[in-house]
């Protein structure tokens, strides 16, 4: 026979309710654990990262463990991709979630502590590429890039913009191209270079020393100061639905300053856009005129759908037979700025702080990809930029 003392009934009852509370907590009601998504606007927001607090989740839905979160679309039973992300560099604090939405459409979507949805397929990549003399290449369902690293530098060849890998492909590329490349040089068969289409697309992008799509320079007094190559690079996100990673760029002089850069780029599935925040470092208070740029080579068409916000660049690639590539920079609100050319570029020109983020949106699409057109290219662009205005609503049931 168990006996309990008089004076600890008590604390037993409040050991039970709370044992209760937790219980309820871990088998939340099916409302509780259900968000609704509505897209307000008269387009279509397909392929689109939402991004929900992790506390929240946990929270409503009773779900204790990070790694078992699972998020299903109710409408199509469909579990959608997603990925623990942080926003501090520091643990995860928030879950990113795949979805698309027709206009004016509201989806459901229920959280589960579960593993249905995982391994999710990967839609993004990226990594440094030792074997090319230090690139650093990434890319997602749509779009590739790559800047240059310091064995490249080292060779003679110095160029701190960003190039444009031309796909036409969903499938993830870097490492096929580059294989094949490579496997082009060893063999000497230039069928086999990227540089030539093999149907899933091609690099004829001409970077050379422009800013390419979306590279950064100090504007002072007429003339570009551009630094040289990257110095180091660090990922900070793998996907499988957003690539983020940091840059470094070792200390230049600009117009007799010193200034130093830390670039954060990042990519998400579906888009054409990288967000793009770099962070310049330079004595004093008084800002900086910095220019944020693309190239412009021989045909180029410049246009800005969006006066102040949207620089937009449509222009035939090295390669006769590949078609066009569109190019563009998207300002935050609160950012217009005229379009200024110089030098191989035309850019936007922002005050810069040091030590604050310069935060600006860049990328590109391909003629014979899904964006056919200069006319389809600056719809895309007045999409994104509305989109952005006009972020996804997010409730709980």
């Amino acid at each position: 026979m168990i006996t309990v003392q008089r004076n600890a009934i008590p604390l037993l009852l409040l050991a039970l309710v709370a044992c209760g509370f937790s219980l309820a907590r871990a088998q939340a009601r099916p409302s509780e654990r259900v968000i609704e998504v509505t897209n307000t606007l008269d387009i279509a927001r397909p392929e689109s990262v939402i991004e929900i607090g992790l506390p929240e989740i946990m929270s409503h839905a009773g779900i204790e463990e990070l790694t078992d979160i699972s998020v299903e679309d109710q409408s199509s039973h469909q579990f959608l991709p997603v990925q623990p992300y942080s926003s501090t560099g520091g643990a995860p604090d928030r879950l990113l979630v795949l979805v698309s939405l027709n206009p004016h459409q509201k989806i459901r979507l229920e959280f589960h502590q579960s593993q249905k949805n995982l391994p999710a397929k990967p839609l993004v990549f990226g990594r440094l590429v030792p074997e090319r003399k230090d690139d650093f290449a990434w890319e997602n369902d749509r779009v590739a890039y790559r800047v240059y690293g310091p064995a490249l530098q080292a060779a003679g060849e110095i160029s701190s913009g960003i190039d444009v890998w031309s796909k036409r492909v969903p499938a993830l590329i870097i490492n096929d191209w580059y294989k094949r490349d490579a496997d082009g040089a060893r063999t000497k068969n230039p069928a086999l270079t990227y540089h030539k289409d093999d149907g899933t697309g091609l690099d004829s992008y001409d970077v050379g020393k422009t800013r390419g799509c979306g590279g950064t320079a100090v504007w002072s007094n007429g003339k570009l100061y551009v630094s040289k190559n990257f110095t180091a690079a660090k990922i900070l996100a793998s996907g499988p639905i957003r690539f983020s990673f940091e840059l470094d760029y070792a200390p230049w002089t600009a117009d007799g300053t010193t200034i130093s850069e830390k670039k954060t780029i990042t990519l998400d599935a579906g888009s054409h856009l990288n967000k793009i925040q770099s962070t310049f470092s330079f004595s004093g208070t008084q800002p900086m005129k910095i220019a944020v740029g693309l190239a412009i080579h021989t045909g180029a068409r410049i246009s800005n759908p969006i006066e102040g916000r949207v620089l937009s660049v449509w222009e035939p690639l090295t390669d006769p037979g590949a078609g066009n590539d569109g190019t563009a920079i998207v300002l935050p609100l609160g950012s217009e700025a005229a379009i200024v050319k110089a030098e191989g570029n035309a850019f936007f020109a922002q005050n810069a702080i040091s030590g604050r983020p310069l935060t600006y949106h860049a990328g590109a699409g391909w003629s014979k990809s899904d964006i056919p057109s200069q006319k389809a290219w600056n719809d895309y662009l007045r999409a994104f930029l509305l989109g952005g205005e006009h972020p996804l609503e997010i409730h709980w049931k």
